[in-house]
């Protein structure tokens, strides 16, 4: 079988923009702003251990309460190895 390696569609690129370690609401957080494939967003990210009893739905509505979020923005959650837990927001194309 001969495959042509010009034709295979390479991966898209996530580049962070912007990057700053602190604290959201008295927990240690890194807040992102990034690109990936066209999409650009901003995203909270925690390390699992140091949300204790925290429930996600709390985390999720002092997010959407910030000043970082835009009004019309959908917000999401995803938790990733090793441990960590992103809270995603102001999803947009472009």
């Amino acid at each position: 079988m001969n495959r042509n390696l010009n034709n295979i569609p390479s991966e898209p690129e996530a580049t962070i923009l912007f990057q700053q370690l602190g604290v959201f609401d008295d927990i240690p957080a890194c807040y992102q702003t990034w690109q990936f494939d066209g999409i650009r967003g901003e995203s909270i990210i925690f390390h699992q251990r140091d949300l204790k009893n925290r429930k996600d739905t709390d985390l999720i509505e002092k997010v959407k309460a910030s000043q970082l979020v835009k009004a019309s923005s959908q917000i999401t959650l995803s938790r990733n190895p090793p441990g960590y837990l992103f809270i995603n927001f102001n999803i947009a194309l472009g």
